[in-house]
């Protein structure tokens, strides 16, 4: 009896992992995207019965993980929708969350030099002219081509030239 229940209980349970599409995360294993509630996510959309959600950015308590909410911003272009309209939704439902999470990072103002080998998306982003997108690409150049050696460095990141390298370049340290 122990036995059956045992088995009627990972087959639920495997069902469940299934019948779900992962969304694209950071550092979230793809069994804690799984266990997340629909609430996580920017949009779930429904396609014969199978969900596809997509752009988690709360945790399991329905707070807000502001590194990811960065991260599915900052890699929008990636998703696959079933309903392109979804695409606005989710982006206008996370562009309000992280204006209010920007604001705050604004009043609070830059304190000292942001390291660009070490420092996770929410610093980066304080960065002027560093919004997500910038901020995913400086962190996948990192992760590709290991630290940079010299601030002037963060300019063979696709998307940052001259500009923006002079409008952050004494905010940012390398060591």
């Amino acid at each position: 009896m122990k036995r059956n229940y045992c088995l009627l209980l990972f087959s639920v349970l495997v069902l469940f992992i299934l019948s779900e599409s992962s969304a694209i995360c950071q550092g979230w294993t793809d069994l804690r995207i799984r266990l997340l509630p629909d609430s996580s996510f920017a949009v779930v959309e429904v396609k014969t019965g199978k969900k596809i959600r997509h752009c988690p950015h709360h945790d399991s308590n329905g707070k807000i993980d502001e590194e990811q909410l960065i991260y599915v911003l900052g890699t929008l272009d990636r998703e696959t929708w079933l309903d392109p309209k979804n695409e606005k939704v989710a982006r206008k439902h996370l562009e309000n969350h992280y204006d209010k999470f920007i604001a705050k990072v604004m009043k609070k103002g830059l304190h000292g030099s942001v390291n660009i080998n070490r420092a996770k998306l929410t610093q980066l982003v304080a960065l002027p002219r560093i919004g997500p997108v910038l901020a995913v690409k400086i962190v996948k150049y990192r992760n590709m081509h290991g630290l940079f050696e010299k601030i002037k460095d963060i300019k063979k990141v696709q998307g940052i030239g001259s500009g923006t390298f002079n409008a952050i370049k004494h905010y940012i340290i390398a060591n």
